[in-house]
C-alpha cells in the first residue's frame, strides 16, 4: 500500500506540454547562437579593416618620415661643408628653409667656433665664437661621445627644447679632420605629417623619437613640453624595432584604442594610428538592435509552431494510450478508431499496427499454449534462422531459412560441420577466442560476429546467439540459439564510413578554399582601397606626384588579380552546375597564344621570364570557345612562370598529330610534381603543399578548371612532370574542331 501511494503521488507530465517545451528549446537555440555569432561577426569584420588600414596608413607615413630624415641629413653635410669652405650661405639658405634647419655650429679641432643661422627669409648669416650653452651640450653629451667614434656618420638627438623653448632635434657628426658639427632642426615638418591624418572622431597619427618623446599629437601640450610616452604599450613596441597591430589604454583620452604601428629603422623614429574601439564598437551596434529584434521574433515564431506541432503529435499517442488501457483491462475488442483529419503516415501506421496487434491477441494466446518447449527457448533469440550443435560444437540442426542462398549451400551439405570449417581461412585464430571459451566452459554466446565462406566464394556475416543445453541429469549435449545475417549491414556500415571519409576530405578540402579565398581576395581590395585612400586624400601633394603613378599600377594590378580570382569560382560554379555554353568560332593558335603572352607579360618580366612560342606557319585554324581556351593558356602559363627559377624559359608549342587534331603544349624548366602533387593539383579547391601556397596567390583551381574545359570542349590535358627537372602540360584537341580550308585540302 505504501508503494502505490508513493507511486500515485508522481508529478506525471502531459506528452504535449513536454514536446511542447522541447520543441521550444530545441528552436530557441540556434536562433541565441545566431544572435550571438552576428554580433560576433560585425565586430569581427570591422577590427579586421580597421587592422589593415591603420597599419597600412603607418607605413606610407613612416616612408614619408624616412625620405624627410635622409634630405634633413644630406642638407646638414652640404650646410657643414659649405661653411667649412667658406662657399657663400646664400646658396643652401632655401635647403635649410625647406627641412626647417634653424642653426648650424662647428667647432674646428683648433677650437675656433662659427655658425649659421636662417631667418626664414632666404638668409644664413655666419657667426663667430658663438657658443653652445653648456646646459645644451650636457644634454647632448652622449650622442657626441657616440659620434667621436664614428667618424663622418651623423646622429639624430632625441627631441630637446632650444634656447626659445621650442623642440628641436639635433644633428651631430664630427668630420673627418676632427671637427664638431650641430645642426638644429625644428620638428614643424614632422608635426604637419601628423596632423594631416585625422579619421573619424578621434582618429589621429603619433610620431615618436627614438626615446619615445612625443614629436607629433594632436595634443598641443604634449607637443609642446616633448612629453614622454615610451611606457604605452605600441610606443614600448616601436622602440623594441616591431611592426604590427595591438590594443592599448590611452591617457590622453583616457579609452582603450587599437592602433597600427611601425618604426624608421635607421633613426628609431616610430609612428602610430590609433582610433578608439569604441568607434568601432558604435558602427557595429546597429548589427545588435536588429539582432536582437530578428531573436524576439524567433522565439515567438518558434514557440508558436512547437505548441501546434507538439498538440498534433501528441494526439495519436494519446489514442492508443487510451485503447492501449482498455486492452489491459481485458477488453480485446478495444480499438482506435481511425483519425479523419491529416495524420502522419508514421502516426497512422501506428494506429493500424495497434489495431492489428489487438486483432492478433487472442490468436497468439491459443498457440502460447500448444508450443513446444524448444520455440519457447527460440523464441528469446530468433532471428534470421535458428540453429543448435552438440558437444563437439558442430552443426546437428538448423531451422529451414527462408533466405535460402545466405551460404549458397543446402543444410544436408553442412550438417556435421564445425563453424571454424565453414569459415576456414577467413577469420584469424584469435578472433575464435570469445566463441570457443563459450564452447569449452559451457556459457551463453553473446553477439559473436561471424564470418564463413559461401559456396560462391563470397564472404558473408552473421551475429550468433546462444545458449548451452543440458539433459536431464544435467549433462552438457551443446548449445541452441539464433544467427542474423548482417552482411548487408557490415557492408553498408564499409560504404558509409568511406562515404563519411570521402565527405570529410571534400568538406576539408573546402574550408582550406574558403580560408585561402579570404586571404586572396583581402589582399587585392585592401590594396585597392588602402592606395585609392591615400590618393583621395592626397597624402603626397597633388595627383601629379610619381609616387601615384606606381599606387595606380598597383590598383590595377590588384584589380586583375581580383577578377581573375572570381572568374575562377564563376567558372566553375557555371562547370558543376552543367551551365557553361560554349561558343564555337574559328581562332588561330597563334594569335591566342600571343594575346595570353601579352596579359603575361608583366608576370613574366617580374620573374625574369622568357616566353617563347613555335608554331608552324600551315597550322589550322581551331573551332573553339575563344574565352576558354584563352583562360587555360593563361592558368597554364601563369603556373609555369610561378613554378620556374629566374631567368628560365617558358616554351608554348603548336602543331597537329596523326589524327589531324591540333595540340598545344606549355612546357618549363620549374620544380616539377611527384604522382601525389598531380593527383593533388588535380583536384578542386586544393594545392599541394610541397608547392607553398601562400607563396603563389590562386584558388587552387587552374589545373582543375583547365582539365574540365578541356572535357567540354571534347579534348583531354595531359601533364608530364618530374620533380626538379620541369614539367610539360599538353591539350589535345579532337580532330573535329580542326579547320581544313580548300587550299590545305588541295595540299
Amino acid at each position: 500500500m505504501e508503494s502505490s501511494g508513493k507511486r500515485s503521488g508522481l508529478k506525471k507530465v502531459r506528452l504535449h506540454h513536454l514536446l511542447f517545451l522541447g520543441f521550444t528549446l530545441i528552436s530557441t537555440v540556434p536562433v541565441f547562437f545566431l544572435a550571438a555569432w552576428a554580433q560576433k561577426s560585425a565586430i569581427e569584420s570591422e577590427y579586421t579593416a580597421i587592422e589593415d588600414k591603420h597599419l597600412l596608413l603607418a607605413k606610407n607615413l613612416t616612408g614619408t618620415l624616412d625620405r624627410f630624415a635622409k634630405d634633413a641629413e644630406q642638407i646638414f653635410r652640404v650646410a657643414a661643408h659649405y661653411l667649412q669652405t667658406n662657399k657663400p650661405t646664400e646658396q643652401i639658405a632655401t635647403l635649410m628653409k625647406i627641412v626647417r634647419f634653424n642653426h648650424l655650429h662647428i667647432t674646428d679641432k683648433t677650437g675656433r667656433i662659427f655658425s649659421i643661422e636662417s631667418d626664414w627669409q632666404g638668409q644664413a648669416p655666419i657667426k663667430n665664437n658663438t657658443q653652445i650653452s653648456h646646459k645644451l651640450l650636457s644634454k647632448l653629451s652622449l650622442d657626441i661621445e657616440q659620434a667621436k667614434l664614428l667618424p663622418d656618420h651623423v646622429f639624430f638627438s632625441p627631441a630637446l627644447h632650444n634656447s626659445h623653448g621650442k623642440p628641436t632635434i639635433y644633428l651631430i657628426k664630427f668630420t673627418p679632420d676632427g671637427s664638431l658639427v650641430i645642426g638644429a632642426l625644428e620638428t614643424d615638418y614632422i608635426v604637419d605629417m601628423g596632423q594631416k591624418i585625422s579619421f573619424g572622431k578621434l582618429g589621429h597619427a603619433t610620431i615618436v623619437d627614438h626615446k619615445g618623446h612625443v614629436l607629433s599629437h594632436p595634443n598641443s601640450t604634449w607637443r609642446n613640453e616633448i612629453k614622454d610616452i615610451s611606457h604605452i604599450k605600441p610606443v614600448s613596441l616601436m622602440m623594441a624595432a616591431q611592426t604590427g597591430v595591438t590594443t592599448f589604454y590611452s591617457p590622453a583620452i583616457e579609452t582603450d584604442m587599437i592602433a597600427g604601428f611601425t618604426f624608421l629603422p635607421k633613426i628609431g623614429w616610430g609612428v602610430m594610428i590609433p582610433q578608439p574601439l569604441s568607434e568601432l564598437e558604435e558602427r557595429a551596434s546597429g548589427v545588435r538592435t536588429a539582432v536582437i529584434i530578428i531573436t524576439l521574433l524567433g522565439i515567438l515564431t518558434a514557440a508558436l509552431i512547437s505548441w501546434w506541432l507538439a498538440r498534433y503529435l501528441s494526439m495519436p499517442m494519446q489514442a492508443v494510450v487510451y485503447a492501449a488501457g482498455d486492452v489491459a483491462k481485458g477488453k480485446l475488442n478495444a480499438r482506435i478508431p481511425t483519425f479523419r483529419s491529416f495524420i502522419l503516415k508514421e502516426a497512422n501506421d501506428l494506429v493500424l499496427s495497434f489495431n492489428s496487434m489487438v486483432n492478433e491477441l487472442e490468436k497468439v494466446e491459443r498457440r502460447l499454449r500448444t508450443s513446444e518447449e524448444r520455440f519457447k527457448e527460440f523464441a528469446s533469440t530468433a532471428s534470421d534462422w535458428l540453429w543448435e550443435t552438440d558437444e563437439k560444437g558442430r552443426i546437428v540442426w538448423e531451422s529451414a531459412s527462408k533466405k535460402q542462398g545466405y551460404r549458397g549451400r543446402k543444410f544436408i551439405e553442412i550438417q556435421g560441420m564445425t563453424r571454424q570449417e565453414l569459415a576456414e581461412d577467413v577469420m584469424k585464430k584469435k578472433d575464435w577466442t570469445t566463441y570457443q571459451k563459450a564452447l569449452d566452459k559451457h556459457e551463453e554466446i553473446k553477439d559473436f560476429h561471424y564470418k564463413y565462406l559461401g559456396e560462391n566464394g563470397q564472404i558473408y556475416h552473421a551475429l550468433i546467439n546462444g545458449i548451452p543445453l543440458y539433459d536431464d541429469e544435467g549433462n552438457y549435449k551443446g548449445h541452441r540459439g539464433s544467427a542474423s545475417d548482417i552482411t548487408k549491414r557490415t557492408k553498408a556500415e564499409h560504404e558509409l564510413k568511406k562515404a563519411r571519409d570521402e565527405a570529410e576530405t571534400a568538406n576539408k578540402s573546402k574550408s582550406d578554399f574558403l580560408a585561402n579565398m579570404s586571404h586572396d581576395l583581402r589582399t587585392p581590395l585592401t590594396a585597392i582601397i588602402g592606395f585609392s585612400d591615400i590618393m583621395r586624400h592626397k597624402t603626397f601633394g597633388k595627383l601629379g606626384h610619381p609616387k601615384y603613378d606606381e599606387y595606380v599600377r598597383d590598383i590595377h594590378n590588384s584589380g586583375t588579380l581580383l577578377i581573375g580570382l572570381i572568374n575562377d569560382i564563376l567558372d566553375l560554379s557555371k562547370i558543376e552546375a552543367g551551365k557553361y555554353e560554349l561558343t564555337n568560332e574559328p581562332l588561330q593558335i597563334d594569335e591566342l597564344i600571343g594575346l595570353s603572352f601579352r596579359q603575361l607579360e608583366l608576370m613574366a618580366e617580374s620573374s625574369h621570364q622568357s616566353l617563347k612560342m613555335e608554331i608552324s606557319s600551315t597550322l589550322p585554324h581551331l573551332k573553339g570557345d575563344k574565352r576558354a581556351i584563352i583562360q587555360i593558356l593563361n592558368n597554364l602559363i601563369s603556373n609555369a612562370i610561378k613554378y620556374s627559377p629566374k631567368k628560365g624559359t617558358i616554351a608554348v608549342n603548336a602543331t597537329t598529330n596523326e589524327n589531324n587534331g591540333i595540340e598545344i603544349s606549355v612546357e618549363d624548366s620549374g620544380i616539377g610534381m611527384s604522382e601525389q602533387d598531380l593527383e593533388c593539383a588535380m583536384n578542386a579547391f586544393e594545392q599541394t603543399d610541397r608547392l607553398h601556397p601562400r607563396k603563389h596567390e590562386g584558388t587552387g583551381l587552374g589545373l582543375f578548371l583547365c582539365h574540365n574545359f578541356m572535357k567540354l570542349l571534347g579534348g583531354k590535358l595531359k601533364i608530364e612532370s618530374k620533380v626538379n627537372v620541369g614539367t610539360k602540360v599538353t591539350l589535345i584537341f579532337p580532330a573535329s574542331r580542326t579547320i581544313i580550308t580548300q587550299q590545305e585540302k588541295s595540299l
